[in-house]
């Protein structure tokens, strides 16, 4: 590095370490499958890397979102099928080790939770992920997803009222002292 500034190899590694992840993540939710969502994430990166998206001066996760949905949905278009999110799906991040009974509270309300997105549209499913699971702006999953940042917002509200009233209605037999008024 000379005067601060850093090489793009440096800036290229950095993004991959960054997206890598969240990507095949996205990838396989939309695929299916992992080999399939391997494919798609290094095709994306080589894309990346070719056209000279480091040096963009937008946000490279827009970007980078956009061709590997793109390219995901290329890969189902081929196959003529789509496949939803499925708790096999979800690849988790090694962290530090939590003690085994929040591991197992932590699978157990990752699994609840899943259930419940599961009956979510394909396309409210898609912006729960991008949303809360990779942090993307309206204005990035509008791009993403070709729509309006608006749209995304209506699409999101609709999905997160449908959980919370799903949620309300599975958790509620689940509550053991809950007040119950008998007439």
């Amino acid at each position: 590095m000379r005067g601060g500034t850093r090489s793009k190899a440096e800036d290229f590694e950095q993004i991959l370490h960054r997206f890598e992840i969240p990507l095949l993540q996205y990838a396989r939710r939309i695929t299916g499958d992992r080999e399939q969502a391997r494919d798609v994430v290094q095709e994306t990166f080589i894309k990346f890397q070719r056209n000279g998206a480091v040096r963009r001066q937008d946000e490279p996760a827009t970007w980078l979102f956009t061709v590997c949905r793109n390219a995901a949905l290329n890969v189902c278009r081929k196959e003529r099928r789509m496949m939803h999110l499925d708790e096999q799906l979800i690849e988790a991040r090694e962290s530090e080790q939590p003690m085994p009974f929040n591991q197992l509270e932590q699978k157990e309300a990752a699994g609840f939770l899943l259930r419940i997105v599961a009956i979510l549209p394909p396309r409210q499913q898609e912006i729960i992920q991008l949303k809360f699971q990779n942090d993307l702006s309206y204005q990035q999953i509008a791009k993403i997803m070709q729509t309006t940042a608006n749209n995304v917002g209506v699409l999101l509200h609709t999905a997160l009222k449908t959980l919370r009233q799903r949620y309300g209605e599975v958790a509620g037999d689940f509550i053991p002292f809950k007040s119950r008024t008998t007439e």
